[in-house]
Order: structure tokens, then sequence, then C-alpha cells
């Protein structure tokens, strides 16, 4: 006798009801099989519609045209730099809490300027003589003083640690701080000898498809490369004239244009550290990219793996010639091709559908102040060297202590402890410092007169203050001001040249779609953990990006 439940007397409405209900169930206990976060240093956000015209439809427009735009993406601290940035990305909080408060900082303890993924305990795993035992601290490097925890380390404790996390960059920081504390591994390049290279904090070994990987020499080829326009330079419509003032001269030639002879030009600009600072840079990390998803198996176990990559020659290109330079431009247009490189590389390997990926940048960028000058718009240098000089002169006369300013950038003091801990010398320096042309606002942590509510970026320097790191005087400047520099550009202050990026999210679980809402960027990592049910990091931002989930 048959059942009574056979399919065969069920209605068709309830048939359907239960196929739908199995759909609905399927697609809620799948997950991507690997998660790529791409962070694009330096990159502002209007770069995607300022060259549009000139990229593929397999990169930036792929992302953008079947994924999810976040138009409307800030950074909500200050300063705003790479450090900072890959950090705040992937813990989904701040430097108040996670400690990166700039790529360098002087530490109290320590009576020195400390560099943000120094780990002295630890030492560089390449080729033993690559590494000159008197420097240790330029090659000793791990996520030691990053105070909370990743999105990847979320994963890894979620899995019990079978999904594997592996950080790749050009710089050490973007490599590490993205994949965590608890990575498989962290791979960046060495500008000594044109390797990619790890740290014993991760193991003593480089993976035996590294060193295969290292012996291509790809960097030494690609150094042996001109860097011509990659199109026919009346393409390229939306930049200044090739040969414009405010950018870098390389030492051999006599003006900043195309074409760059790198064979020539390589041994007397640093040789392999050059690689760097074009856009060939961009392109060996697609490469070391490509060789870590095959060579670590990423996207093949039962479990999710995550792959943190960030493209670092885009900030070099915009630090040496400027945010609307021929240079930039050709750079963005290489970049999208090495997107569409990748993005074709895993569709061939995990496959379309089965990968997660995330686009953002760890900051933007500001014009040249001459430039705006040149353009009748308000902005100016200033010399944060020469702006602690002129105060540690100021301090001595109102105290008798020499030397009371330990350290100064465009955003942070550092003062001596005699000074620190009098109330009256610290009014003396910070209404010193308020009466500088450059500075908008000054705000001292230790005084409740300065009264953050009040101030304009109030908010920008609660999140940014952490008490461990942070100086005893933050500083803000007027739109447009700069430190001193006689070419290219830079970042760091809470204006929107410098904290509006691009967020982009495309594949697995991703509609296309777009909102125009405002979105910070400690926002990134609740979003992950909500598309991928892993719990938040301890310190993150609770709010997810809502519109992705719509």
């Amino acid at each position: 006798m048959k059942s009574f439940f056979n399919m065969g007397h069920l209605p068709k409405i309830l048939m359907v009801s239960l196929c739908f209900l199995n759909i609905v169930s399927a697609q809620q206990e799948s997950k991507p099989k690997l998660v790529v976060g791409i962070v694009v240093d330096q990159m502002r956000a209007e770069y995607l519609y300022r060259f549009q015209d000139n990229y593929t439809e397999g990169g930036f427009k792929r992302l953008m045209g079947k994924g999810f735009n976040v138009k409307n993406m800030h950074y909500n601290y200050v300063p705003t730099t790479t450090g900072a940035g890959h950090s705040s990305v992937y813990t989904g909080t701040t430097p108040a809490n996670h400690g990166i408060v700039n790529n360098n900082w002087y530490s109290r303890a320590e009576s020195r300027t400390v560099y943000c993924a120094e780990d002295m305990e630890v030492s560089l795993v390449d080729d033993p003589a690559s590494m000159d035992p008197n420097k240790k601290e330029n090659y000793s490097r791990s996520p030691k003083n990053l105070m909370a925890n990743t999105i990847t380390d979320e994963l890894k404790l979620s899995t019990n640690g079978r999904s594997k996390v592996v950080g790749v960059s050009l710089k050490d920081r973007s490599a590490i701080f993205p994949s965590g504390h608890m990575a498989d591994h962290a791979f960046w390049y060495h500008s000594g000898n044109g390797n990619f290279i790890s740290s014993s904090y991760y193991g003593e070994q480089l993976p035996d498809w590294l060193i295969a990987f290292n012996k291509r020499k790809l960097s030494d080829s690609l150094m042996n490369l001109t860097w011509a326009p990659f199109l026919p330079m009346e393409r390229y419509q939306n930049s200044n004239p090739d040969d414009s003032p405010f950018e870098k001269i390389y030492k051999g030639n006599k003006k900043s244009t195309f074409p760059y002879n790198l064979k020539k030009l390589r041994k007397q600009n640093g040789d392999f550290a050059m690689l760097t600072e074009v856009p060939f840079g961009n392109t060996i990390v697609t490469e070391m990219a490509m060789a870590t998803i095959d060579g670590e198996g990423l996207g093949k176990g039962k479990d999710m793996d995550f792959l943190a990559l960030s493209y670092s020659s885009t900030d070099y290109v915009g630090h040496y010639f400027g945010i609307r330079s021929k240079e930039l431009e050709d750079t963005y247009v290489r970049l999208d091709r090495e997107l569409a490189r990748l993005l074709a590389h895993l569709d061939k390997t995990v496959g379309k559908g089965n990968y997660l990926v995330f686009l953002t940048a760890d900051h933007a960028a500001s014009d040249h102040p001459g430039f705006l000058e040149q353009k009748g718009l308000p902005g100016s240098s200033y010399d944060p060297k020469q702006m602690g000089q002129k105060l540690n002169e100021y301090l001595s006369k109102e105290s008798g202590i020499e030397n009371g300013v330990l350290f100064i950038d465009n955003t942070q003091v550092y003062l001596a402890p005699e000074i620190r801990a009098n109330t009256e010398l610290l009014k003396k320096a910070a209404l010193y410092l308020q009466n500088l042309d450059s500075v908008k606002e000054v705000f001292v942590p230790a005084l409740h007169e300065w009264n953050l509510m009040n101030s304009t970026i109030g908010e920008f320097v609660r999140n940014a203050y952490n008490s461990k790191n942070s100086g005893d005087i933050l500083l803000h400047s007027f739109p447009g001001w700069m430190d001193q520099r006689d070419y290219g550009t830079t970042h760091g202050t809470a204006y929107t040249t410098d904290t509006h990026v691009p967020m982009l999210w495309y594949g697995w679980g991703v509609k296309q779609g777009l909102s125009i809402a405002p979105h910070t960027i400690t926002q990134i990592a609740p979003t992950l953990s909500m598309l991928l049910d892993i719990p938040l990091p301890d310190a993150s931002d609770r709010r997810p990006i809502g519109e992705i989930f719509e």
C-alpha cells in the first residue's frame, strides 16, 4: 500500500511550496568558496567615473554593472593613511579601538618612532643574506600592534581554523593587517631583491610554490620594460598634459613625461624598489594573487577561504605624479585590465557564483596646493618639521625645557612628559599651534576645555584618538592645505577629498544595485559578518550596509 504522503497525492500548490522552501533553504545554507577583499591604495571614488571611458567590460565595469555600488562611502577618522585604513576595513572599527593611528607614531614607552607593523621578536623569511642584522626593524613584521580582531580572524575561529586566510600586497602592512592575527600567510614585496617574502610570525619557511614563483624573476623582467601609455595618448582626456608641473622627475630623465625606459632608469632610482612606483607593480601583485589561489588551493576546500589583496602602485604613482596626471590615468587603465585578469582566473578556478569580491580603498587623495593655486582654488602648504622647531623654541622660552616636542607630523604632536603633565604649558602649546596659518582646529584630549562636541570634525577625532598611541595634541588643517612637497600628492585630512572611496560588491549573494546613502568604512566588516554568518569582530561597528540585503 502506498503512503498517503506519496508525492502523487500532494496538491500541486503544496508541491510548489515545498520546492520553493527547499530552494530557499539551500540558498541560506550555501556559502561562497572564496572571499576576495581588494583594497586599492589611494583610490578616489571618482576614478570609477572619470576614467571609465577607457575601462573594459571585464574589470571595474563588471564589478559596477553586475554588482552593488555603494557610492557614498567615507572614512570617519583622521589621519587617513594606509596602515590605519587597511586595519579599519577589516576590524570594522577605527584607530581609537584598533590602535593603528598612523603608519608611524612615537612610542612613549620606547622613546622612539615605531612602524605600525613592527615586531622585533620576529624576522624576515627569505634569503637570510637579504636581512641586515643591524637593521632588524626594517624587516621584523607582524600584526602585533593591531589591538582588535579582524573579520578574517573571526572566519578562522568560526571554522575552527579550517578556512585558509592569506594576505598579499606590495606593502607589508597592507598584507598583514587585513589577514589578521590568525592568518595562514601574509606575503609582501621585498624592494631589495624583487622577491615576495614573509615573516617568521607565520612560519620559518616560504611554501614551495612561492619559492618557485620567486624563481621566475618576474620583477626583473618587468623592470626591463618601458612604461608607455597603454592606450593612444589622445584617449587620455581626463588628466593634465603629460608635461605638467608638480610631478616627480626620475634621475636620468630631464622631465616627467612618457615613455619611461625602466631598464635605463632602474639602477639610478632604487632598482627593484622602482617597480612599486610604476603600474607593473600591480601586474606582479595580480600574478602573485593567482599563484596564491593555485598554490594554496583557495576555494577548493569544504570551508570558505579568504584572500586579502591590496594593490599599492596606485598610491606611489599618486604620491609622485598627482591625482590629475597622465601617469595616474594610465595606471588605472592598466589596473582595470589587472582586475579583469584576476576575475577571469577566479571564474576558471573557483567558478562563477562561487566567490564573493569586495573592492574599496584605504584612503583617497587631494590636489597639490600648487595646482589649486593655478586654478584659483583655496589651498597652500606648511612644513610640520618647521612647525615643531618653532614650537620647541616657544616652549623653551616659556618653561626652560629643551626638546619639548618629541615628534610631529601633519596631524599629531607628541610632547615631553614635563609638558604633558603641566596643564598651563599644554594650553600654551595648543594656543601657539592654533594661531598658525595652516591650522584650522587643535584638539587636546587631556584638556576638557577643548570640547570636541563643538568641533566640525569632533567625531573624526574621537574615532581616531587612542590613549596609548596617539599624540598629545591633534591638528587639522584648512581645506586645500597640505604638508610641503615638490610634487605629487598626499592624504590624511577629514575632508571628502581624502575620505571618499569606492565600495563595490560582486559575486556570491550580491544583487545588482547601488546606494547613495552615506556609509562609513567600518560597515564593511559587519556586512561581511551578516552575509557569511560569521561573528562580528570584537570591536566592530554593528551596522551592516543594509541596502545590500534588501
